[in-house]
């Protein structure tokens, strides 16, 4: 999605990325390797990955290198639930700080400790039985693209567009993607999961067996009862079979600031059959702007939809119509490397009025860095339609009323010294960011999306989970009492 487009902009101006291959990292420290690491790699099937070992960076690194100094002295690559409730069992024992990590997105480094990673990286195989998946916890979106059917009858699970996304991870956040608003969530298409408890012990979870924790999984976020290990999904069916992908490129303030006005004029044309993003950013030449999406129509239909875009006189376009299946791999973003980067979300219900691009696009034209670092947003229209027919507290994930993602992104050169953690954001993209956000404050709800953690966040556990935290604490005292699952933004064991 969006952090990929970003990825591609500060590879454009040369903000390359960091390679952890030396300093203290460079081998594991005699006494790693006796004692209490001894005895967890007899427990395991799989294998610990240790400093020395040439696939540890990729599996140890966070995905946002201003935690590159956050790395673990080991990670347990497991090969079963066995491996995963041992690891644990371990963890807890010998008082080891730990994370649990399946594709390793998180943007705050949740899925990253310094003591070690219990990856389900080697468990990812996924199958297909009818119109149910099953999927283990390592799986990626890449991995459940590949099973999916392409032939008459077409099903999917909705989720996102990276395909290195852990899906297991989206799903427990709530899982919105670009087919979200005719399909729903990930998570509402989730019917049981397997998982290790704080004790090793090992349960499942479901509708109608232990449904609380049940609730709780579907947006309560990954990281906070347990270690998921194997999911159900019901698929959902497709309900076309040609869809229109469509870019629109425009360039200068008052373009740009047309072009957000044109995209929530057709986002209202064309309901929950349209998914795609108003994406802007400040390069050397100034601001400019992609709007980025799919319609499930062709022709005519589609091109009536888009008529708010056509006519803002965009620099260039593409519109076309394709194959669903072809529509479908076409929004995906291509894999990007680890880099330095701090995002921050907002929620909002009702479209954006008009005096709010001038000033967002304003404030793009004033970003202090351009072509030397990014500076961005994104009004992301992943939300509403199906997503919303949903009750808020049918499942963990509140936000159940919200039509808009309000995303501002940043980056900037990566960390020259991974020791210092985390680092620190430049003083004047700080700056720029903070009023940013007091900018948007008015627009929104003032809800987060957790999939989208923020550090600065200063009430997180009410920005993303509302309602629900009181329910969501009780969940969290019931299966995980002494907090052995916690991370900076952990839910809380009592609701404040």
């Amino acid at each position: 999605m969006s952090d990929l487009s970003r990825r591609r902009l500060l590879a454009g101006v040369g903000l390359g990325t960091l390679g952890l291959v030396a300093g203290g990292w460079s081998s594991a420290p005699a006494y790693a390797r006796a004692d209490k690491w001894a005895q967890l790699q007899r427990q395991l099937t799989g294998q610990l990955v240790w400093p020395d070992d040439p696939r540890y960076v990729r599996l140890a690194q966070p995905r946002n290198l201003r935690y590159a100094a956050l790395m673990p002295k080991a990670v347990a690559l497991c090969k079963s639930v066995e491996d995963v409730a041992a690891a644990v069992r371990w963890a807890r024992e010998t008082d080891t700080p730990f994370a649990v990590r399946g594709g390793g997105h998180n943007y705050a480094a949740g899925s990253s400790a310094t003591g070690l990673i219990i990856s389900t990286r080697r468990m990812a195989r996924g199958r297909l039985d009818g119109a149910t998946l099953y999927a283990q916890a390592g799986a990626r979106n890449r991995d459940l693209a590949a099973i999916l059917p392409e032939g008459d009858d077409l099903y999917l699970l909705p989720g996102g567009n990276c395909p290195n996304v852990g899906v297991t991870g989206l799903t427990l956040g709530g899982g919105i993607g670009p087919n979200a608003t005719w399909a729903g969530l990930t998570a509402d298409h989730l019917r049981g999961v397997t998982m290790v408890t704080a004790t090793g012990d090992v349960v499942t979870a479901s509708a109608t067996v232990n449904p609380d924790l049940f609730w709780g999984l579907r947006g309560g976020a990954g990281g906070n009862f347990g270690v998921v290990t194997d999911l159900t999904y019901e698929l959902v069916e497709v309900p076309v079979r040609r869809a229109t992908t469509f870019i629109f490129d425009f360039s200068g303030v008052d373009a740009v600031s047309r072009a957000g006005r044109a995209w929530q004029e057709a986002r209202r044309n064309g309901g929950r059959l349209i998914s795609g993003s108003w994406f802007a950013g400040r390069g050397t030449a100034g601001v400019w702007c992609r709007v980025r999406g799919q319609v499930l129509m062709g022709g005519r239909e589609a091109s009536d939809v888009l008529a708010p875009l056509i006519a803002a006189e965009p620099d260039a376009s593409e519109v076309t119509t394709r194959s669903w299946w072809d529509a479908y791999l076409w929004y995906r973003t291509p894999v990007s490397p680890n880099n330095t980067f701090w995002d921050r979300s907002l929620y909002a219900e009702q479209d954006l009025p008009g005096r709010a691009f001038d000033e967002i696009t304003r404030h793009l034209d004033a970003f202090p860095q351009p072509g030397r670092a990014f500076g961005g947003f994104q009004l992301l229209g992943w939300l509403g339609g199906k997503v919303n027919d949903v009750p808020a507290t049918q499942t963990a994930y509140v936000h159940r009323s919200a039509r808009w993602i309000l995303e501002v992104m940043s980056g900037w050169a990566d960390p020259t010294d991974p020791s210092v953690w985390p680092t620190r954001v430049p003083a004047d993209i700080r700056e720029w960011v903070e009023q940013f956000w007091d900018l948007l404050l008015p627009y929104s709800n003032r809800h987060s999306y957790q999939n989208f953690p923020d550090p600065a966040l200063e009430d997180f556990a009410r920005a993303y989970y509302g309602r629900n935290l009181p329910r969501l604490s009780k969940v969290k005292r019931a299966w995980d009492p002494d907090d052995v699952f916690t991370y900076p933004q952990a839910i809380p064991l009592t609701a404040g």
